[in-house]
């Protein structure tokens, strides 16, 4: 059978632009190298008990996509987005309610806060409006001047430098990563979000939901199954080459894992450069069979994410297992009181492994870095935007504009861009 697309990877992204061709009217094919969807929106399993692997928890895919798609994704509710520690100990609690949060901020003394939480917001809410959904990603320029002459021109400054406009310096990892302290400050606003939220069946349930729906839609599902190579004739993709030699014709591919990838995929026409670098960050999952030891305000709260001075912490209300991003594996164990005799599993993710078993060169959940380098119509090259330099084939993910995280973003826009060249409309 011969398809009008063939999306490579089903990961978020490639399944949020299934769902939007598939809804246009297109024949689609989604061909996976693992055996389920999701990518690294991951459930993994060990002896019945379902853990989150890889990425944990979903904040900022917008209420648009799940509304124009007519999907939910089964969440824990809390009214915090999250929990923050000092290193000394001291409690802030990030409050989805504004009121609340200005408040909390203010029992603690950072009496600027309000100000930072209009400009964040507001400069989201303007970039949603003139900028986030687009079929060419905007310019760094264009960032610019979208800000220019205004109030939100401070997010071209370093996140630190802002922070310390407002924030107290013991506060500031509540509100972004470390990595971010010497980036401009836009980058913190990019992940800044209150609506961070634990998936009821770990990660997993992202991807099924969306697998689901496209199949009511009528996409077709290839798991189990390796792209070898695209197809490419007169410098346009025709189709695709599995690894056992088969080959599976369509109109246009559509490129939705790591763009690193296409350099072996497109025998060197199509290379994406991306810095020799491997991050050092480690993941735990612990499989606890005794109940560990929890201070109070996390066994009243087990539906948010905490963010201790050990790492980033969650332990879902539907599971017996503690996931720790950053930490280490032993302060971890101490925190909760867990001795051997208490634990079940432990599960390392390293990028080493997540290279190997989910397919992201250089370990790099986001595909490409996200610093300015690889903001905005640099990502994941320039002026590429959801196209390449072969005709036909396109890309999308955490690899391309806006960025990584599970927003779904990437998957709608590359979707929009395919209708759009194909003088079809959105449905």
């Amino acid at each position: 059978m011969k398809y009008d697309i063939i999306i490579i990877g089903s990961g978020h992204n490639g399944l949020v632009a299934a769902n939007y061709l598939a809804k246009a009217g297109l024949k689609t094919l989604i061909i996976e190298k693992r055996n389920r969807p999701g990518g690294m929106a991951d459930t993994a399993e060990y002896k019945g008990i379902k853990y989150s692997r890889a990425s944990y928890v979903i904040g900022l895919f917008p209420k648009k996509i799940e509304e124009e798609l007519g999907i939910s994704f089964p969440v824990f509710d809390s009214p915090f987005a999250d929990i923050f520690m000092t290193d000394d100990g001291e409690l802030l609690y990030l409050w989805r309610d504004k009121e609340k949060r200005v408040e909390e901020l203010k029992k603690h003394g950072q009496l600027r806060y309000k100000e930072l939480d209009d400009l964040i917001f507001k400069l989201k809410e303007k970039v949603e409006e003139k900028l986030l959904f687009v079929t060419q990603p905007p310019s760094l320029e264009d960032f610019k001047k979208l800000v220019e002459g205004t109030e939100l021109e401070i997010f071209l400054e370093p996140t630190e430098k802002v922070l310390s406009e407002y924030l107290d310096e013991k506060f500031h990892e509540a509100f972004a990563y470390a990595f971010m302290f010497n980036l401009p400050a836009y980058i913190m606003a990019y992940y800044f979000t209150v609506e961070w939220r634990i998936v009821k069946g770990g990660m997993g349930k992202i991807g099924e939901v969306l697998a689901e729906n496209a199949k009511k839609l009528g996409v077709d599902f290839l798991y189990n199954t390796e792209v070898k190579e695209i197809a490419i004739r007169d410098n346009k993709a025709e189709g695709v080459v599995t690894s056992d030699g088969k080959v599976i014709e369509s109109k246009i591919v559509l490129h939705a894992a790591s763009p690193v990838l296409l350099d072996k995929l497109t025998n060197g026409r199509v290379k994406v450069i991306h810095p020799n670098f491997r991050p050092s960050w480690r993941r735990w999952t612990i499989i606890y069979k005794n109940p560990p030891k929890m201070p109070e305000f996390m066994k009243e709260n087990l539906a948010t994410v905490f963010t201790l001075p050990i790492g980033e912490i969650t332990i879902p209300p539907d599971g017996n297992y503690i996931t720790s991003m950053g930490g280490d594996i032993e302060e971890i164990k101490d925190f909760f009181g867990l001795k051997g005799e208490d634990i079940l599993y432990i599960d390392k993710l390293t990028p080493k492994i997540l290279e190997n078993e989910y397919n992201a060169p250089f370990g790099d959940m986001n595909h490409m870095p996200m610093t300015p380098e690889y903001m905005f119509d640099n990502r994941p090259a320039k002026k590429w935007g959801y196209t390449t330099p072969i005709k036909n084939l396109y890309i999308t993910g955490a690899g391309t504009y806006p960025g990584g995280q599970i927003t779904g973003i990437p998957g709608r826009n590359a979707a929009a861009k395919i209708l759009q060249d194909l003088g079809l409309f959105m449905a």
